[in-house]
């Protein structure tokens, strides 16, 4: 039976299992026999390459890292090969900000090397790779003509076609294909990824009604993580679009407040009565005409301080 040697590029993997099936708990052992039983091969070893996370940096997404590779290397016929990351700041029109961006170093050239090193010593009779970088159509093309036979395992959608092309036979790992791999178990199934001329019970039963709308409405079937983004967007827009439409213009449909004017001081425009020229109103006239005349003289006579405490 050929002996198979499994390369697998890890954040290419990653990013292809987060698109194509929105998450990434996949065991690597039962992954790298299902691929070698697909060309009636037997697995002789798996090549997993990483990059390492900054600890200052990331410090969260170190220790989440070392814990996955921990796993790794405790796993039978895996062997982990790892690079290193270099962290570039971003810079923005104020300058550079507090935000990285990461890109690997090292690991191209490793899984390169390995492919050449295989195919020189004769240590496999299959090799296949787990990638849908076109980077490696070169070192697919020199393993080939040193005897080995290259097998490319991708996924439906992130992969190159001309990598594809360039392999002496390839592999599709659909959510058919890799859903017995995922170390927890699937509540639902997407119809898009299944394979032809099978069929796939995607509606399980429950014997509770409860459970059974739970699961409709909790995990019913999706479109990739992409399309959920893009729908995502367009709803938003759509919001934005009718509360626009929604919100009144200026000057329409709002009650604008009375401005508040100050009343002026009320002047007398009354002119003296010693005044030259001066008439005297009616109603004037007529009160002093009423007032009698009796009570005019019978006013008391005025008295001064002296006359008070003069002898009577």
């Amino acid at each position: 039976m050929n002996r198979i040697a499994i390369l697998i590029d890890g954040n290419n993997f990653y990013k292809g299992c987060q698109l194509n099936f929105n998450r990434t708990d996949v065991d690597f052992r039962k992954l790298g026999q299902k691929l070698s039983k697909e060309i009636e091969g037997q697995l002789l070893r798996i090549y997993y390459y990483n990059a390492h996370v900054s600890k200052t940096i990331d410090p969260l997404g170190y220790q989440r890292q070392q814990k996955f590779f921990d796993n790794l290397r405790a796993t039978p016929f895996i062997t982990l090969k790892l690079g290193h990351l270099v962290y570039h700041r971003l810079r923005t029109e104020q300058g550079f900000s507090s935000q990285y961006f990461p890109t690997e170093k090292g690991i191209d050239v490793q899984i390169a090397v390995d492919m050449v090193r295989l195919g020189l010593l004769k240590a496999c009779d299959g090799i296949i790779l787990v990638s849908g970088d076109s980077d490696y159509i070169y070192a697919v093309r020199f393993a080939k003509d040193l005897g080995s036979n290259v097998y490319i395992a991708s996924f439906p959608m992130g992969g190159s076609s001309e990598l594809r092309n360039e392999g002496d036979g390839s592999i599709i790992m659909d959510l058919e294909f890799i859903k017995d791999c995922f170390i927890r178990t699937m509540p639902y199934m997407r119809p898009e990824y299944q394979r032809e001329n099978r069929i796939v019970d995607t509606q399980p039963t429950y014997p509770d009604r409860q459970q059974q709308n739970y699961h409709q409405n909790n995990y019913q079937q999706r479109p990739p993580a992409y399309q959920q983004n893009q729908f995502r967007n367009e709803q938003q827009q759509q919001q934005q679009q009718q509360q626009q439409q929604n919100a009144p213009s200026y000057g329409q449909n709002v009650v604008q407040p009375e401005p508040y004017i100050v009343p002026e001081p009320m002047q007398d425009t009354t002119p003296p009565k010693d005044a030259p020229g001066y008439e005297a109103p009616k109603d004037e006239a007529a009160r002093e005409e009423a007032k009698p005349k009796e009570a005019v003289g019978n006013k008391a006579e005025e008295k001064s301080p002296d006359d008070t405490f003069a002898p009577q």
